[in-house]
């Protein structure tokens, strides 16, 4: 994609926001139908159990209502920005859509452009997400903020004629970190390049462990340095190497899907020590007395001010008379407490001044600020600029996504591989987002401002042989400590003998890729689900499991995938207890494990291979094994498509068809 220009531009990626973010309420109202409260609660994408009050009126004469629960509430995807729907009963979709406002341990407060249905103020309420609509505005506004950061216009339009040569005599050289020439390169372009550079990294290639070290040197030359990922998790995983670097690190984020190992370098828990922030904590505890003391009173809300002013309250309740129906001592107890609340508001607003101003310290005074894309166009980081600013995984991240974090800083470096998980779109509509800022940029760019990553320290070469060929051009080399390495030499691992001996030569640690193949058993669907599953894969996926464990394997040295959720779900029902992950291939990327079995489900007369034929979700699946990848599928289905064919003629078969 090209544009002519940046109204253009702006005009195609807002058109394909909307239409995303009309397709991500959709899926949430189709899970709300066929989800249970529970089930969606334990998604993170409702809370149950609340009850609701009328908090006054907010900005613009809004209605707020704050929803409580007493105990606290559970973990959630719930965000200030997000819309959401409240009910008394299982949603319809048909009820007032709120903005979240307010978010505390036990609160969420929500604002409404009408008077709420009355059903709202009452007990054992439900709240529902209806959108992560706070990406969607951060992603809206990035894109209409082009138009006065036009510095940078070039990188995004026609960029090939806006380049400048770049200097690359300044050599990076590092001792201690062992990286090879390929990672060393990448660093010396990505500092040399002022403008953008990115870094291909395959899988198992060292792409976070270069990241840390490029932004070690970037530290060293006292640049201050932004890193984001489209996950929590990958954001995590370079926050620990840049850690162990030593490196001035902070995280921003809700410490909820922080780990818990690097809480102590997160905004949250640096505050706690911050003199600004404590005088802060001290007023705030000072706003509770008030609150607890206003509680004895009569609030000024609502119908009890029957459209009197708070200064026309205050009027009346220092005559000491009765006004229109409302006793003297109830107009006292009003003005008592708007007293009480203008106090609370005034230490309300010292107190956030204070906690700004801590947080603005915090952030000034760190060299390196970690957050997930979305997170960093939070009001936090408003009005910080940065000199570098580095995207992890964006290859899967959209371009907008990408941008939140991108415009706040003059040099971009962005990481990944486009050969993997494209960003996730809802929206059939919307498709073209799938293509990421980096794949884009690929073509436009000079390749000498490409790195690619070309040593991979994870798998065993037969492992990565298929994927290296059919998707990174036979460019990649096994390291020689993962070269060879096979179940053999893990410790105490023992082949178990089956009575089987298919199932001998599937653990065969001789044979690092197997493909179990079988003729008979067919894929199955439920009514209204668009996934499969296949009895017959995970009767045989069960034998596998227990003969791996019986041979010394430890259960987090497995891994299970499959392309299907409902397989996946099945998996999980039968292999309860085992401790052995099992995930959709969708959920372990970036994962890795010394065994790995692929379950690949589809099983029909027709050939039809249905979205197995993404091929980048066939490299994710085929390339988390270590030493160790058993594949188990339908050949005759299989082979209809040529690089499923390609595949299985690649490796080892066995017949599993005397066994199932």
């Amino acid at each position: 994609m090209k544009f002519q220009n940046i109204d253009q531009y702006k005009q195609h990626f807002s058109k394909l926001i909307q239409k995303e973010r009309a397709a991500e309420m959709d899926f949430h109202l189709n899970e709300i139908m066929l989800l249970s409260g529970k089930q969606r609660e334990q998604k993170g994408r409702a809370i149950l159990l609340l009850s609701g009050n009328d908090s006054g009126t907010g900005i613009g004469g809004s209605f707020l209502v704050k929803f409580v629960r007493g105990e606290g509430l559970p973990d959630n995807q719930i965000s200030i920005g997000d819309i959401v729907i409240a009910s008394k009963e299982k949603p319809t979709g048909k009820e007032d859509q709120g903005t979240v406002v307010e978010k505390t341990a036990r609160s969420i407060t929500v604002a409404y452009s009408k008077s709420p249905d009355y059903n709202l103020y009452g007990r054992n309420l439900r709240l529902d997400l209806f959108s992560n609509d706070i990406t969607f505005q951060r992603m809206l506004e990035a894109i209409h903020s082009l138009t006065i950061k036009s510095n940078f216009h070039s990188r995004l339009i026609n960029f090939f004629e806006f380049i400048e040569e770049s200097d690359l005599s300044n050599n990076y050289s590092e001792e201690k970190g062992n990286l090879n020439k390929s990672q060393l390169l990448a660093i010396q372009k990505s500092l040399n390049i002022k403008e953008v550079s990115l870094i291909h990294g395959p899988p198992g290639t060292g792409k976070t462990t270069t990241l840390s070290y490029l932004i070690q040197a970037f530290h060293q030359q006292n640049k201050k340095i932004l890193i984001t990922a489209a996950s929590n998790t990958a954001v995590d995983n370079i926050l620990e190497k840049c850690i162990k670097l030593g490196i001035p690190s902070l995280r921003i984020g809700n410490p909820a899907r922080v780990d818990e190992s690097l809480l102590a370098h997160s905004l949250d828990v640096q505050l706690q020590d911050h003199p600004d922030y404590q005088q802060a904590n001290s007023l705030w505890n000072q706003v509770q007395i008030q609150k607890k003391e206003q509680d004895e009173l009569v609030p000024a809300t609502g119908q009890n001010r029957r459209g009197l002013s708070d200064e026309k309250i205050i009027q009346l309740a220092n005559s000491k008379s009765n006004y229109r129906g409302i006793p003297s001592g109830k107009l006292r107890k009003m003005a008592k407490w708007i007293s009480i609340q203008r106090s609370i508001n005034k230490s309300y607003d010292e107190a956030r001044k204070l906690q700004l101003k801590a947080i603005e310290d915090i952030i000034e005074r760190t060299a390196v600020v970690c957050a997930t894309n979305s997170s960093s166009g939070s009001d936090l980081l408003k009005d910080t600029q940065f000199d570098v600013v580095c995207v992890d995984e964006a290859t899967q991240a959209t371009e907008p996504e990408c941008l939140i974090p991108l415009l706040k800083g003059k040099q971009w470096i962005l990481v990944g591989d486009h050969h993997q998980l494209p960003p996730t779109v809802k929206s059939s509509e919307a498709e073209a987002l799938k293509i990421s800022l980096f794949e884009r940029l690929l073509d436009q760019i000079p390749q000498d401002w490409v790195s690619l990553l070309k040593i991979q320290y994870r798998m065993h070469e037969n492992i990565m042989r298929f994927s290296n060929e059919t998707f990174y051009h036979s460019k990649l080399i096994a390291h020689p400590t993962v070269s060879k390495h096979t179940l053999a030499d893990l410790p105490g691992f023992t082949p178990f003998l089956s009575l089987k001996q298919q199932i001998n030569e599937a653990l065969n640690p001789g044979e690092p890729v197997v493909f179990m193949e079988y003729t008979q058993g067919n894929e199955q669907q439920l009514p209204d689900s668009f996934s499969y599953f296949n009895l017959l894969e995970i009767k045989k996926v069960a034998e596998l499991t227990d003969a791996l464990l019986s041979s010394r394997l430890f259960p987090e040295d497995i891994g299970i995938i499959s392309p299907y959720e409902q397989q996946v779900n099945r998996l999980k029902q039968r292999l309860t207890n085992y401790g052995v992950e099992i995930k959709t291939i969708d959920g372990f990327q970036g994962r890795e494990k010394e065994v790995i079995i692929l379950s690949l489900v589809r099983a029909n007369s027709e050939g039809s291979v249905g979205f197995l034929r993404d091929y980048r979700r066939l490299n994710v699946a085929l390339t988390r094994a270590k030493r160790k990848l058993i594949i188990i599928g339908h050949a005759g289905t299989l082979k209809s498509d040529p690089v499923y064919k390609k595949l299985i003629n690649s490796v080892p078969i066995i017949n599993a068809d005397s066994i199932l």
